[in-house]
Order: C-alpha cells, then sequence, then structure tokens
C-alpha cells in the first residue's frame, strides 16, 4: 500500500508542479504587453527522501521572475534622457521659431533701414516717411510676437513642470503602497511588477535610482535626494519665488537638483533657464535697437527744422534691492551707450565691499567695475543716492521686458529727422533767407560725421549754439572765427586751416545725442573777408537718414561688432541649440529602444520560448497523469485480489 501511495503522492506533486508551469506559460503570454512585466518560471526542488527509499516528488513550486536589475536601470537612465530631450528639442524649436516664423526680427529690422536709406535718397517723399513709420510698426510687432512666443514657450513649460510633479507624486504614492504590500507578500511577483512599471513611468519625469531591499520594497532617490523610502513618500514641490522655478522634497522642503537630463522635470526647468535667456536677449536687441535709432534721430532735424525726438520707447532699466541689505542706498540706471551694453542683457548682480561697486553679469559671469561720476559700466549709468553698507546687493536689468514693451514713440511721418543739424553755403545769410555768395577765395565743406570726441584741432561750438545760424569768418586766408548770423562779430570760436584743412565740431544739446559732436571738415583757400554759412538742414537733406540707415551694419553699434551681426548672431544660436536638442532627442530614442531590447533579452517573454515550454509541460503534465492512473489501477486489482 504504501508503495502506491508513495508512487500516486510522487506523480501527484509532478501533475502540480507541471500545471504551475502551464499556469506560468499562460500568464506569460497574457502579459507579452503589459508595461513592467518580467517573464515568469517555474523553479522547485526534489524532496529529500529516506536512503535507499523511492524518491517522493518535488517540493511545491516556487514562480520566479527573469528580473535584472542592471539592465532595468538603464532603461530608466534612458528614459530620463530620452524624456528630457524630446521635451527640450520642442520647447527649444518653438524658441528658435520666434525669431523666424513669427514676424521675423531680423527681416523687419533689415526692412527698416533699407527704407530708411530709401528716404535718405527722396528726403522730401511724405509717402517714403510713411513707408518708414510703418517699417517702425512692423519691428515693434516682430518684437512682440517674438517675445509672446518664448513667453508661452516659458509658461508651457511652467504647465508641464507642474502636471509633471503631480505625476511623479501619484508614482511615488503608488510605489509607497507597493513597499508596504511587500511586507506581507515579500518578493510578490505580481507586485514587483507593478512596481517596475511604476519605476520607469517615474523614470520619464525624473532620473531615479531604485535601491533594492531584501523583501523586494525600494528606496527611490534622486540626485542624492530620498524620494520614497521604507517611512513613505517624500513629495515633491514646485517653489515658483524665484524667475526661474526651483524643486523641493518632503515637509523638510529638501532642495532637488534637476538637470536637462532629468525627465520631462529636468526638461522643463531648463526651458525656464533657456527661455529666460532668450527673453534677456531679445530684450538687449530690442533696447539697443531703440537707442541706437533714437539718437541718430537726435542727430538730425525734422522737415520742420526740430531736433528729432525718439522714434522708439522701451521700459527702462530696474534695479532691485536685495530685501536682506542693510544700507539706505537706493540705485536708478540709465542706458547712455547702447553699443556698450551685452548682447545677452545679464541681468547684472550689483554689490558692494569694501567702499566699492563690482557688477557680474549673470548670464555671462563677466564683472566690471563701475568707474566715473556718475558711476557706469557695460553702457549704463547709475544714479545712486543714500549710503550703501557692505555686502548690500542689487539686481540690475538693463531691458526688462523690452521686446514686449517696446512702442513706436512718433505719431507724424514728419516726425523722422532725416535732415543734417546743418548745411554749409559759402556767402552771407541775408535778412529774406537767402545767401549772398560774395567770397573773393574758394572755401569747400567735406562730408560731416557724428562722434563722440571732437577732431584733433577742432573749432568746438558749444551746445547752447545748437541750432542757431552761424557764420564761419576768415580773417585771413588760414585764420578763421565763428559766430552766430545774428552777432557776427561775436567770436564764439576760431580755428585755422592746415595744409588739411580743420574741422567745425557742434555739440548736441541735452538729450539722446548729448556728449557727441556733430562734425564738418572745411578746406579751401579762402580770402580775408570770405564766410561760410551754416544753417540748420531742410527738408530736402537726407544727410542723417544715410547716417541713420547705416547703424543697421556700421561696425561697433554693438557689443558684437555691427547690429546686423548681433540680430543674425542671437537668430543663429537660437537654431543652433534646437538642433542640436533634436538630434540629442533621436539619439536618446535609440538609447532607449536598445536599453528595452537588452531588457527584453533578459526579462521579456518570447513567445516561441513561451510555446516549446507549454509543449513540454504538457507532455510533463499527461506523463504524470499516466502515472497516477497506472498506480489507480494498481490499486484496483489489488483490492479485487483482496
Amino acid at each position: 500500500m504504501s508503495g502506491i501511495t508513495g508512487a500516486m503522492n510522487t506523480a501527484l506533486s509532478g501533475l502540480k508542479l507541471f500545471e504551475a508551469g502551464i499556469s506560468t506559460v499562460s500568464n506569460n503570454l497574457a502579459n507579452v504587453t503589459t508595461p513592467g512585466y518580467t517573464a515568469e518560471t517555474v523553479n522547485s526542488t526534489t524532496s529529500v527522501s529516506t536512503p535507499g527509499q523511492p524518491g517522493n516528488g518535488v517540493q511545491a513550486p516556487q514562480i520566479l521572475r527573469a528580473a535584472s536589475g542592471f539592465a532595468a536601470g538603464l532603461l530608466r537612465t534612458a528614459n530620463s534622457a530620452s524624456q528630457a530631450a524630446s521635451n527640450q528639442a520642442s520647447s527649444l524649436t518653438a524658441i528658435s521659431n520666434a525669431l523666424t516664423n513669427n514676424g521675423n526680427v531680423q527681416t523687419s529690422i533689415n526692412q527698416f533701414f533699407q527704407d530708411i536709406s530709401t528716404l535718405a535718397a527722396s528726403p522730401a517723399s511724405a509717402a517714403q516717411r510713411q513707408t518708414v513709420l510703418g517699417d517702425a510698426q512692423t519691428v515693434v510687432g516682430s518684437f512682440q510676437s517674438a517675445a509672446g512666443v518664448i513667453n508661452g514657450a516659458v509658461s508651457g513649460a511652467g504647465a508641464v513642470l507642474q502636471q509633471s510633479v503631480t505625476s511623479a507624486n501619484n508614482l511615488l504614492g503608488q510605489l509607497a503602497v507597493i513597499n508596504k504590500s511587500l511586507i506581507s507578500a515579500p518578493n510578490s511577483p505580481s507586485l514587483l511588477d507593478q512596481q517596475q512599471a511604476a519605476l520607469n513611468s517615474l523614470s520619464s519625469l525624473i532620473s531615479v535610482n531604485a535601491l533594492p531591499q531584501a523583501n523586494g520594497s525600494v528606496i527611490v532617490t534622486t540626485g542624492g535626494t530620498v524620494l520614497l523610502d521604507q517611512s513613505g513618500a517624500q513629495n515633491l514641490q514646485v517653489n515658483n519665488s524665484t524667475p526661474v522655478p526651483s524643486l523641493t522634497a518632503g515637509n523638510s522642503n529638501t532642495q532637488v537638483s534637476a538637470n536637462a537630463a532629468d525627465g520631462a522635470i529636468g526638461a522643463s526647468l531648463n526651458t525656464y533657464q533657456a527661455g529666460g535667456a532668450a527673453l534677456q536677449s531679445l530684450g538687449a536687441i530690442a533696447a539697443i535697437f531703440s537707442n541706437t535709432v533714437n539718437v541718430a534721430q537726435a542727430q538730425g532735424l525734422t522737415p520742420a527744422g526740430t531736433q528729432g525726438g525718439a522714434l522708439f520707447s522701451v521700459p527702462a532699466p530696474s534695479v532691485t534691492a536685495n530685501p536682506a541689505n542693510t544700507g539706505s542706498a537706493s540705485i536708478t540706471a540709465q542706458i547712455s551707450n547702447a553699443s556698450a551694453l551685452p548682447i545677452d542683457g545679464g541681468p547684472f548682480l550689483l554689490s558692494y565691499s569694501g567702499g566699492a561697486w563690482t557688477a557680474t553679469n549673470q548670464a555671462s559671469g563677466q564683472s566690471f567695475t563701475p568707474t566715473g561720476t556718475p558711476p557706469g559700466f557695460a553702457g549704463m549709468t547709475l544714479a545712486i543716492s543714500g549710503t550703501p553698507a557692505n555686502g548690500d546687493k542689487f539686481i540690475l536689468n538693463p531691458a526688462p521686458n523690452a521686446a514686449s514693451g517696446i512702442a513706436v514713440s512718433a505719431t507724424t511721418p514728419n516726425a523722422i529727422a532725416a535732415a543734417d543739424p546743418y548745411a554749409a553755403t559759402p556767402g552771407v545769410l541775408q535778412s529774406n533767407g537767402a545767401i549772398l555768395n560774395s567770397n573773393g577765395g574758394n572755401v569747400s565743406a567735406g562730408v560731416d560725421t557724428v562722434s563722440s570726441t571732437p577732431a584733433s584741432g577742432a573749432a568746438v561750438i558749444p551746445a547752447s549754439y545748437f541750432g542757431q545760424n552761424l557764420q564761419v569768418n576768415f580773417t585771413s586766408a588760414t585764420a578763421y572765427t565763428v559766430a552766430t548770423a545774428a552777432s557776427p562779430g561775436t567770436a564764439i570760436a576760431s580755428g585755422t586751416l592746415g595744409s588739411t584743412g580743420r574741422v567745425l565740431a557742434i555739440a548736441y544739446p541735452a538729450g539722446a545725442a548729448s556728449g557727441q559732436y556733430w562734425q564738418l571738415p572745411i578746406s579751401g583757400t579762402p580770402a580775408a573777408g570770405d564766410t561760410l554759412t551754416l544753417t540748420p538742414g531742410g527738408s530736402n537733406s537726407g544727410s542723417n537718414a544715410t547716417r541713420m540707415a547705416a547703424q543697421w551694419t556700421a561696425a561697433g553699434t554693438t557689443a558684437s561688432d555691427t547690429m546686423q551681426q548681433a540680430v543674425v548672431g542671437f537668430g543663429t544660436s537660437l537654431g543652433a541649440n534646437a538642433q542640436a536638442a533634436q538630434q540629442l532627442s533621436t539619439a536618446t530614442a535609440g538609447q532607449v529602444t536598445t536599453a528595452t531590447a537588452n531588457l527584453q533579452t533578459v526579462a521579456g517573454v518570447s513567445t516561441d520560448q513561451q510555446a516549446v515550454t507549454l509543449t513540454n509541460y504538457q507532455q510533463a503534465y499527461q506523463a504524470a497523469a499516466q502515472a497516477i492512473s497506472a498506480a489507480h489501477t494498481m490499486f484496483e486489482s489489488l483490492l479485487t485480489a483482496v
């Protein structure tokens, strides 16, 4: 009896083993496409039997997962990098397109200067003046449109950041529940599959490391910060109190670092930085363009004979004091030399220590030492009141929201100052406005220029005389005095002609052109008593428009040489960033494919392999069933014999 019973028990243990195997194969095939699922196998060991006696079959089967922590970790790393690269490719492309597909800042500025050049050739054309004013509106629209697109990309990154943090917290909560369940069901295959799926999803949001514990639970960290341990999850929070949001974890608000490759969250933070930098540069370009044109406007005259006013306006520089400052200093700033303003636009950190100010460009790291009275640096002049204390700090933004805040100040086409400040004509101004030329010699004027420093040996006319009719009276063939036409006998400046002539330098009054000089070279062989009259430029003068048009391609108009180069270079750099992000996205997507294939090789379900295994289990099951049937027949025969 014991022999027959033992045989039946042995066959029955095999039957249970093969039944479990068939069930496991069925489960594998049903979950081929289930995220996080790992192929399962049946494991069993032979039961210990008494020496010299027949075997006792097999012990109760165990279900094992074909897991690979290393391969799974590589896939999570690839997931983080790929999702980050994909998001950045989308956002950086949108930022790049802001300068080309939304008004095209470069094209609109180029057209503006081209039409200014056309106006210089036809300064009396009302239609051309209207065209230039329309161009000014187009430039403003282009800047505002580009700023809107970049702001949209940044806002979109903010929405993605918040959504990603919410999703990450939900996944951390799921993992915390799984951890607790694994305490009562250690290394449960179904729980570990759920855990793997949650970790994979979490890795697309932020880069994570999973440290497995003995019972199958995990400790999850990111950048050295614990997000999940046996006590539960540490929820992530977004801190929006700074220009670029930051990330914290848990009730203690532990700082969480997330770089550009750390999933959707890291990509969103990087988009904030990239978008903010793009807006700063775009604002700086808007401020440089606006100030350059306005200065050129102030160097000329309108058809009405008045000095040109501002054609554009942009928000003034802002200075924000650090709340921790202990001194009483207050600072304001203005752009005094747009050509020296860095294209990146800062902002700048002003610090006071040891009785001196220093400034650091937060975009480039370049340091400046404000000098002069009032102090200035990087094309800006500071007005400081009160008394600073050591350690006081201020943030100076030279062009806050300038790209979205730029506007056209001029209201009529005749506000455009195309005329030169003066036209030089040999002879004496008459009461009727005509100029009578009774000169005995020959005197001529050359091509006028504008400079911040008078030429060597120039006869300098103070700004207080700007706009008045002037006379150059030659007292000999080489010597001359300068006076107003109203008081020709009262000299306000004097000079002598040489072999290369000499220059008249008329200072501009207070305003956008303050500190500059309109200069006119004079030469020839005048006779004593000859006169050269300077009268304000009229409606037929386009010399200042010529000078204004040249600002687009003139060397030294920006810190990176020409204004055109600055605009083109800015657009090119954004395009290069977008292209690099797209290439990285393609590369990291390939890494995910490779990592997935590697993990599938170890832990994936092969339908072909499962088919072979199923056939083996079915055959073994049938064999075990036959053994039981044979034992049953023997038992029945024995009972009949008895």
